[in-house]
């Protein structure tokens, strides 16, 4: 799988994400959470960024 390839499928997926929180079937939240441990989970160019932001919560809330 090529890195637009990569793109492409993130891109649908969070479209996805997005059209399924506006349906008010998931919390926003909740889509949020999911759309961030999918991409750290398909480890994505994207999951580095996530992975940060996940640290960075992390260390907010325990130390």
């Amino acid at each position: 799988m090529t890195s637009t390839h990569i793109w492409i499928a993130d891109a649908f997926l969070a479209l996805y994400v997005v059209m399924l929180s506006r349906s008010r079937e998931i919390r926003v939240y909740q889509a949020t959470l999911i759309t961030l441990f999918g991409f750290l989970l398909a480890a994505t160019p994207l999951a580095y960024p996530m992975w940060a932001i996940v640290e960075a919560f992390g260390m907010l809330f325990f130390g």
